[in-house]
């Protein structure tokens, strides 16, 4: 069995360009037996003098430090350069996702020092397996489906096509030594969930499930290779500066159209859930001039045109004195009390005694309109030419949930105060 592993993860680097002859490569080892394994055959199916390790301890457990230690005295033993850098970590929620960032952001750094072309990391069969499970639960499409990819720019995966009961193999016939990490039976993770419930008991359906599941991401990868042609040819008749025109988009079959879509979160710097089938599904039913909320970011129709952008943090809310001043972003919102002004966009009195409450539009705000009825802020903005992308930076005074003023733009008009009587006087001016 260790030398058809071998053999197979040399076919699958060669196949998908992992391992270029002469070419630096960085292994991500952790003392673990994926890890420990990818570490034995690099040094076997590529170069030792072109193989260089990072560990990365993260001190959440008393004994990886110990761990880390292994991986060093290891790569000595097999004269192999290793650095083990230790980031710190908060302890609190989305830790697995923080650390994942941390191993990432550590190993981008390491190759660059080094000089290293590839970043190698132990991601196995069973890896994929999970990953593709996880994303058909959560609502994917075809791109989900693929799973993790064998390479993406300088990260490669060279034991996609080898299960971790092989790769424990491998290093016991080998002598190599591992540790086991305790955190990945704590199902109080998602993937240690899939790891120890789901793949059992598809593995009682199929003994060789896990092994299919991976299989079929490899198969949509492989398939996807000929749909790219189709989903440019489209993408060049839909493409509309940094978006897509919202027409052509319509006149593509269904298929076509979920894919341009996914295709413009991706690019527009989208990933994860915000990829699923649900969110794309949202998207294609924008009309108009409406926006909608994604995972990390925002979609709108804007001039004719489906455009996509990443959340960026919004300005903190903040408590407005009377009197008092507040930064809102590039704004600073002033109150004060005196005769009512002529109302302007960035000039108006109020009937609103404080404290009043700085913060960015949120959905739901609306303006009372003077002739009755409502009007929502969003629309309000949209009407002003303030594009989706922008309305976050976008400073309203408010008083609980009552909007007293879209600074810049218009103050509810049952509240403005006549000029020259007692009001409170709010102010913008640019930082």
């Amino acid at each position: 069995m260790a030398d058809e592993i071998e053999r197979r993860v040399a076919a699958h680097a060669r196949r998908h360009g992992l391992l270029p002859s002469g070419w630096r490569v960085l292994a991500m080892v952790s003392g673990g037996p994926d890890s420990m394994c990818l570490l034995g055959l690099l040094a076997r199916i590529h170069r030792p003098e072109l193989v260089g390790v990072l560990s990365v301890d993260h001190g959440l457990r008393p004994e990886s430090a110990g761990e880390a230690d292994l991986v060093r005295r290891t790569s000595a033993l097999m004269g192999i350069d290793c650095e083990i850098v230790r980031p710190e970590i908060a302890s609190g929620a989305g830790l697995p996702a923080r650390a994942r960032d941390a191993r990432l952001r550590a190993g981008r750094d390491a190759a660059r020092r080094g000089r290293y072309a590839r970043i190698a990391t132990g991601h196995t069969a069973d890896d994929q397996a999970e990953t593709v499970l996880f994303r058909l639960a959560r609502g994917t499409g075809r791109s989900g489906a693929m799973g993790i990819a064998p390479r993406r720019d300088a990260m490669v995966r060279p034991l996609l096509t080898a299960s971790r009961a092989e790769t424990r193999a491998w290093c016991r016939a080998h002598g190599m030594p591992f540790v086991d990490d305790p955190s990945n039976d704590d199902r109080r993770h998602t993937r240690s969930r899939i790891r120890h419930g789901l793949l059992p008991a598809l593995g009682e359906v199929h003994p060789e499930a896990t092994r299919h599941v991976a299989a079929f991401a490899d198969i949509l990868r492989d398939e996807q290779e000929i749909l790219d042609g189709s989903v440019d040819a489209a993408w060049r008749r839909c493409a509309a500066g940094p978006g897509l025109d919202v027409a052509a988009l319509g006149a593509e079959r269904g298929a076509l159209a979920r894919l341009l879509v996914r295709r413009l979160l991706a690019r527009s710097g989208l990933g994860g859930e915000a990829l699923a089938s649900a969110a794309v599904t949202r998207v294609l039913g924008l009309r108009g001039r409406e926006s909608c909320d994604l995972p990390g970011g925002r979609a709108a129709i804007d001039d004719g045109r489906l455009i996509a952008w990443p959340a960026a943090p919004a300005p903190l809310a903040a408590p407005l004195e009377v009197p008092g001043a507040v930064v809102f972003g590039g704004v600073r919102i002033t109150a004060e009390s005196g005769p009512a002004p002529e109302p302007g966009p960035e000039r108006v009195g109020v009937h609103a005694a404080g404290p009043l409450l700085v913060r960015a539009v949120a959905p739901g705000d609306r303006l009372p309109l003077a002739g009755g009825g409502r009007q929502r802020v969003g629309r309000l903005l949209a009407a002003d030419g303030v594009s989706p992308r922008g309305r976050g930076g976008v400073p309203v005074v408010a008083r609980e949930d009552r909007v007293i003023w879209v600074a810049g733009h218009r103050a509810a008009p049952d509240l403005l105060a006549e000029p020259g009587t007692p009001s409170t006087i709010l102010a913008m001016e640019r930082t």
